[in-house]
This record gives C-alpha cells, sequence and structure tokens, in this order.
C-alpha cells in the first residue's frame, strides 16, 4: 500500500526534483505553496516508483495531487485501492484543463465530477513582456515606475541578504496592519510568508528585495519550473507609490540576469477573490489564466450515487418537513445560517476562520461556495423547509463521499425552528433517501458533548461504531 510521509523539510526537499519537472504547471503544485499553506491541510508525500504524490486535506476532505514521475498510471492504480482500503474519496486537485482530459478519458476513473473556483485561478504572463514592459498596454507601469523614480531615484532590485532580515520583518508587520481585512486566507499568508523567508534558499528558490531610502519598500520570493517562474510572495507597502510594478519587473530582470537567458512564462499565481488584487493582476496584461479543477471520481464497485438527480430538483419529503434543492431566493437565509457563529458551534464552523472566505462576506459567499461544491460532486446539499415553496429553515446533506461507498449526513437547523423534531425528520430523510436510492453506506458524527445530536442520529436509526477525543462516530 502506498505510505505518505508527513510534511517536514526533509520530505519536502524529496519532493522537489519531481515537483520541478511537473508537466501540468499550477502553483498549487510547487514546493513555495506547499510550504506557505501547509497548516491544517495534514500534507503528505508518498514516492514510489519513482513517482510523486503529494496528499491533503483540501476543503475539508482528503484530495491527491495527480503523481509526477516515472511510473503514473501504476500510481493511478495503487491510489485507487488506496483510497478504496482507507476508505476515502478518490479527488485530485490542482488539475488543468488539459490534464482534466486525461483524466476523463481514462476507464478507471470514470464517471468524474469537477469543478473550479475563479479566486484561485493563476494569472500567466508573458516573461519577455513584464521584463520590458514595452509597448502601449503597459504605459501605465511605466508610468508607475517613472513616479517612483521621480520620488526615490533609480530602483534598486536585489538579492536577499541574511542582514535584511529585520528589516523586512518589520516591512511585513506595516504590510499585514495595512491589508488586515479580517479573513483567516491573511493571517495564514503572513506566517507562510515568514516561513518561506526562514528557507527560501535551501528549497532553491529566490527573493529579492526593492529599496527606498535605506528602506526595504518591497519583497518578492519565486521558484522556477521549467520555463515558468512562480511568484509566492508579492508585498509593497501602500507609502512607497509604484513599488509594486518596480518590484514586478525588477525581479523578473532580476532572474534573467542570474540566468543569462529569459524564461518564457511568469505566474503570478491567484487572486483570491480580492477584487483590488483581481484589479491588479488583470492591468499587467496576462496571456493566460490556469483553472485549477477540484475533480472527483467514482472509482471501486457498488457505487451507484446519482448526482444528477438531485441537479434536477429532487425534492423529497419527510414528516413535516421538505428538502428540497437551495435556491437563489434562499442566499439571504443561507447566509444567516452559517454565520449564525453560536448555533455552528455544535457542528465544527466557525466562518471567520474558514481559509476559503477570502472576500466580503455577502448572500452571495456561501451559496457561490455551495454551487462549486456540488459541480466537483463534493456534497449534495438541500434547504429544510416545512412547506415546499417555503423559507429555508435549516439545512442537510450528504459529503466526505468515499470511492468504497460511504457517505457522511449531516444536518443543521436555524436557532428558532430548533425543538420541533424538524432536524430528526430531515435527517432520517436525507439517511433514508443515501441509502435506498443512491445505494450509500450512510455514516454520521457529532461531538461528544452535543448530546441533542447524538440523539437525533440514534433516533434516526443509527448505531454507534467509534469514539475518538473529539467525535462519536455512528453507521446506519
Amino acid at each position: 500500500m502506498l505510505k505518505f510521509d508527513p510534511f517536514s523539510l526533509e520530505t519536502l526537499k524529496k519532493a522537489i526534483p519531481y515537483l520541478k519537472n511537473n508537466p501540468w504547471p499550477a502553483s498549487d503544485i510547487t514546493a513555495g505553496v506547499l510550504l506557505m499553506f501547509r497548516e491544517g491541510t495534514e500534507l503528505g508525500f508518498c514516492i514510489e516508483n519513482d513517482t510523486l504524490i503529494v496528499r491533503q486535506i483540501i476543503g475539508d476532505q482528503v484530495a491527491f495531487s495527480w503523481p509526477i514521475g516515472a511510473d503514473v498510471d501504476g500510481a493511478i492504480d495503487k491510489l485507487i485501492v488506496y483510497a478504496r482500503e482507507n476508505s476515502l474519496p478518490l479527488r485530485f486537485y490542482g488539475v488543468t484543463k488539459e490534464l482534466l482530459r486525461i483524466i476523463r478519458a481514462d476507464g478507471r476513473l470514470r464517471p468524474a465530477m469537477w469543478g473550479f473556483d475563479m479566486r484561485w485561478s493563476d494569472y500567466v504572463y508573458s516573461f519577455d513582456e513584464i521584463a520590458s514592459f514595452r509597448g502601449k498596454k503597459f504605459s501605465g507601469q511605466r508610468n508607475h515606475i517613472n513616479k517612483f523614480v521621480q520620488l526615490y531615484g533609480e530602483p534598486v532590485v536585489r538579492a536577499v541578504r541574511p542582514e535584511d532580515r529585520d528589516k523586512i520583518d518589520a516591512m511585513l508587520r506595516e504590510y499585514h496592519t495595512e491589508h488586515d481585512g479580517g479573513n483567516a486566507i491573511e493571517a495564514f499568508e503572513l506566517a507562510g510568508t515568514l516561513d518561506l523567508l526562514d528557507v527560501y534558499d535551501d528549497l532553491g528558490m529566490t527573493a529579492v528585495c526593492l529599496e527606498a531610502g535605506g528602506e526595504i519598500a518591497a519583497v518578492s520570493i519565486g521558484e522556477l519550473v521549467g520555463d515558468m517562474l512562480f511568484i509566492h510572495v508579492e508585498k509593497a507597502l501602500k507609502r512607497f507609490e509604484g513599488a509594486y510594478p518596480v518590484i514586478f519587473n525588477g525581479f523578473v530582470r532580476y532572474v534573467e540576469a542570474q540566468l543569462g537567458y529569459p524564461l518564457l512564462f511568469v505566474n503570478r499565481e491567484d487572486d483570491s477573490g480580492d477584487p483590488g488584487i483581481r484589479t491588479s493582476k488583470r492591468q499587467y496584461q496576462p496571456i493566460s489564466m490556469i483553472n485549477k479543477h477540484l475533480v472527483h471520481v467514482k472509482a471501486g464497485e457498488g457505487l451507484t450515487w446519482d448526482f444528477m438527480r438531485h441537479r434536477r430538483g429532487t425534492v423529497l419529503q419527510s414528516g413535516e418537513i421538505f428538502l428540497t434543492p437551495i435556491r437563489a431566493s434562499d442566499k439571504a437565509a443561507y447566509l444567516a445560517l452559517n454565520t449564525d457563529v453560536v448555533n455552528n458551534k455544535m457542528w465544527g464552523y466557525d466562518y471567520r476562520e474558514d481559509p476559503l472566505i477570502t472576500g466580503p462576506v455577502d448572500d452571495n459567499t456561501f451559496y457561490d461556495q455551495l454551487r462549486r461544491d456540488m459541480r466537483a460532486g463534493d456534497s449534495i446539499n438541500f434547504a429544510v423547509r416545512t412547506s415546499e415553496s417555503g423559507p429555508m429553515i435549516g439545512e442537510a446533506l450528504l459529503w466526505q463521499f468515499t470511492s468504497d461507498g460511504f457517505a457522511e449526513v449531516g444536518c443543521r437547523i436555524m436557532p428558532e425552528f430548533q425543538q420541533k423534531g424538524y432536524g430528526r425528520a430531515a435527517f432520517s430523510g436525507l439517511s433514508e433517501f443515501a441509502s435506498r436510492e443512491l445505494g450509500l453506506k450512510c455514516v454520521a458524527r457529532c461531538y461528544i458533548e452535543n448530546e441533542a445530536s447524538c440523539r437525533m442520529i440514534e433516533g434516526s436509526g443509527y448505531s454507534q461504531i467509534r469514539q475518538d477525543g473529539k467525535y462519536k462516530w455512528f453507521k446506519l
């Protein structure tokens, strides 16, 4: 069976030769991104038969990189067995459009569902264009650089030196104060940047800084994969006008000077859904976008789930409640359900700590995420209602679909509708539908101290199968 070694600098270093030869260039499968965003992902590496597979948690579920190396076909066979024997979903992340075609054509991986989120699509630029900023379309960038020169003198973009670290740390603290919008990803990025500054040289990456008047105005860190420069960190202080085009252009020119020849592409990674970053990255005239798909495949025997059935508008009735699709008209109610911190505490969710929430929270935030999850085959979500056309009073869902036919059932009800039997009716109805109609083996869990939820699950015909330090687990 495949064996995944947990993240350490040593395991990452062993993976780097494979990551450098990844034929499907996406920032998710680079050493810098893996190091910066490893926290909470249970990141692990498996190298077998001269082939690398990366495993981590994506969206609360296990996902794998597409194998890289000498025996991709054999690695897929072993992954299918590994997922089945460990009762895991078989999901691939960081899947480019070209790689998606290969997955869809592989008979072992049919049928597949997939989706991507534009927030995480990589911006790709011409290396030569960014190094020169020639032409009318870059007149704005040239004007910003000229403004920088007028204010601070000729820019100095150079390699980061050990003695720069205190200044860079101070610069990053100021940057974080400028950009602290309360999103979890901002704290992740700051911590990841500091980690990368500690080890970038050991991992064969390049770090440069921009000096202005004896201060560090900007810093950037990147790595080369094939003919592409990936820029993992690019941060500049607001008070230095024009610092961003200066550091971007200067970093590319620095890499070209060090190599002695130009590369073809620059990958500036995603915009995380931030409107300001999106506008900025588009102003630099990307020549393409890399849409990174999350692909969920049904490998194994006995799987009869029919996601398309729900997409045609399945409506279930169970006792006094109805389970229907979550509609656009439910956006406000769904927002309220997801942002009720107290009610969600026993569901193990706090939207304020969700790294997938990167922009302002509004009526579209959770509704759009729901639609993406369903497109990728990660969940089937229902609104709970007291009549088929009535208002949404809660949510019931199926998720954690494994390659050996299991699925987890969950349910949450808005506080004002609790203790009326609606939760049990919804949970029981969805469990019966999943078992009888979709052929799934249903499991459920609840926090040990959540006695009401445990009673609901047991009252729906489930039996406890195990208990860990956090949850009680049940099986129908």
